[in-house]
């Protein structure tokens, strides 16, 4: 049987039954937010983790008793200041698939507008639209490193070519 060693309300570092360590964390959603010129809404916020601003995208945990669109829509008026009228499941990624169990399932976010909740961050969040047809110059330019965050721009822009 795994075993909690350490964690919060959304994250955990378990064991499982042969003593391998992974972490845990609560159900999420990462929302593409793209404008009708084909900007995605790209935000800048600290890492906890590497102490430092990351480019990423709107994303986080749902919360009790909520839908994953819900808080994909939650989540935009926390963090950007916008709600979609339009939201898309297009996929869903593991990240780390073999030591942090992970489920987020990724939203297209479209005709949005202006609506802003209060969050739970403490901290200002900075927002950058980016060419979705060009995001590789901020890989290129080592600003956009985020795997699951590269990983959902590539989905969303498969998923547009398809369906536009």
């Amino acid at each position: 049987m795994d075993q909690k060693l350490c964690g919060d309300t959304w994250i955990s570092l378990r064991e499982n039954e042969q003593g391998v360590l992974y972490v845990e964390m609560d159900e999420a959603i990462v929302v593409v937010p793209v404008t009708p010129e084909g900007n995605v809404l790209l935000i800048m916020e600290p890492s906890a983790a590497y102490g430092e601003n990351v480019l990423t995208l709107p994303a986080g945990r749902i919360e009790s008793g909520e839908d994953a669109a819900t808080a994909a829509n939650r989540e935009l008026q926390e963090e950007i200041g916008f709600k979609a009228q339009s939201l898309t499941p297009i996929g869903q990624l593991h990240p780390f698939i073999k030591y942090l169990r992970s489920h987020q399932t990724i939203f297209l976010a479209r005709d949005m507008i202006p609506s802003k909740l209060d969050g739970d961050e403490d901290w200002a969040i900075a927002v950058e639209p980016t060419p979705l047809n060009a995001f590789e110059t901020l890989i290129d330019a080592g600003r956009l490193t985020d795997s699951i965050v590269i990983a959902t721009l590539y989905l969303t822009r498969r998923y547009l070519s398809a369906n536009p």
